[in-house]
């Protein structure tokens, strides 16, 4: 009986072994090379080491202001990029105006138009956050509208 009911529960705890793993792989970033709406260069390799957020969104999405507002709010300078994933819309000092307008404040944050960026990863609805990790994998993803916290609670498990 002892021999029986040890079996069941290896048997158990091997069926289960790779359900319950924290060895999850996660994804890199996929590289970027893109310009800003002052035309400075933005390159993967410049945020190695230190974890972002890519915000992708587009010129049109005035809905997506209140993600973007709580992304300044919670996110350090230099961490956050912007990108647009709308093909036809590139101008992005144009954006950059609007939202800063809209928002009530100044964004030190780059404005890159990235639609090639935005097909590799995906990106359907908006706005979209990928919070990517110092080793350049993606940690978090979030689409739609969020809270503040869930925000806050994700950039912390990067820090």
């Amino acid at each position: 009986m002892k021999k029986s009911i040890f079996l069941i529960i290896t048997l158990f705890c091997a069926a289960l072994s790779g359900c319950v793993s924290p060895d999850e792989e996660l994804e890199p970033f996929p590289s970027f090379n893109y310009s800003d709406e002052q035309n400075n260069s933005h390159q993967s390799t410049m945020y190695v080491g230190e974890p972002f957020v890519a915000y992708f969104s587009a010129t049109w999405c005035s809905h997506c202001k209140p993600a973007l507002g709580a992304l300044d709010d919670t996110v350090p300078m230099g961490q956050v990029l912007i990108f647009n994933k709308e093909p036809q819309d590139n101008d992005m000092q144009e954006w950059k105006d609007k939202m800063e307008s809209e928002l009530e404040r100044t964004l030190v944050h780059p404005f890159m138009h990235a639609p090639d960026l935005a097909e590799t990863l995906e990106v359907v609805g908006i706005p979209t956050m990928f919070f990517v990790d110092s080793d350049g994998n993606i940690a978090h993803t979030m689409v739609g509208i969020k809270d503040q916290s869930t925000i806050e609670l994700y950039w912390e498990d990067l820090s």
